[in-house]
């Protein structure tokens, strides 16, 4: 069962969609997903998939996109998901959070459980290491990034910059990329990885595109899923 929910972060209004478990299925956890820089909504069903075993689930777009009000702003990316998160504990009685998210998703997902102290964890997919590195990897990336947020500045690159936090992240940490990945090279996921190994799980996605629909979609999701029930 999904809903329309809203979130207040700030000066700004998020508008989320949510996958709610049976109530007689709930586990008391939760996930906020968490789209990349182009934003859509290419996981709705890993999150589907995570309501049916009891997990309330939910997708946020960030401030600037689709529904949400305000300017979009990556610095305030991992915020807004801790936002999404104390709603969900308040308001759907779970205890125990992880946060998510796919490309800058990703990156910021691993950022937020690093910075913010109600999640659990992470679920990276097809994340990258920072700002500078995806530049330097990907011709069209500042294109795309300042056509969203305007000129890249010193917050930004403070904000995304998952590869000089995840030291610290204790946290258990689950990275998810394909080796085909065309905008976000497989290499940023190793490189993650190995900065975390004592606390990560790497699954690389033999011949994977960016958003990993080029595959066997049904055993990734449960991969994922039961990554996630294990811990």
């Amino acid at each position: 069962m999904t809903k329309n929910y809203e979130v207040e972060s700030g000066d700004a209004r998020l508008d989320c969609l949510v996958w709610a478990p049976e109530p007689s299925k709930g586990r008391g956890e939760g996930v906020v997903f968490c789209h990349g820089w182009g934003g859509g909504a290419q996981y709705d069903d890993l999150l589907a998939r995570l309501a049916e075993e009891g997990y309330s689930a939910l997708r946020l777009s960030q401030r600037g996109y689709g529904k949400s009000t305000g300017r979009a702003d990556l610095s305030c990316w991992a915020e807004d998901m801790a936002a999404c998160a104390n709603s969900m504990r308040d308001a759907m009685d779970v205890r125990r959070i992880w946060a998510a998210g796919q490309s800058t998703g990703g990156t910021m997902s691993l950022v937020a459980a690093a910075t913010q102290d109600i999640f659990a964890g992470a679920v990276a997919i097809a994340a990258f290491t920072d700002l500078t590195s995806i530049l330097q990897d990907n011709r069209n990336a500042r294109k795309i990034l300042e056509d969203r947020f305007g000129p890249l500045q010193e917050k930004h690159f403070r904000a995304a910059d998952a590869i000089g936090l995840v030291d610290s992240l204790k946290k258990p940490v689950l990275i998810v990329h394909g080796t085909a990945d065309e905008t976000v090279p497989f290499a940023h996921g190793e490189l993650l990885y190995n900065r975390m190994r004592a606390t990560a799980t790497h699954r690389g996605v033999r011949g994977g595109n960016h958003h990993l629909n080029n595959g066997d979609r049904a055993a990734l999701i449960e991969d994922i899923v039961a990554w996630l029930k294990s811990r």
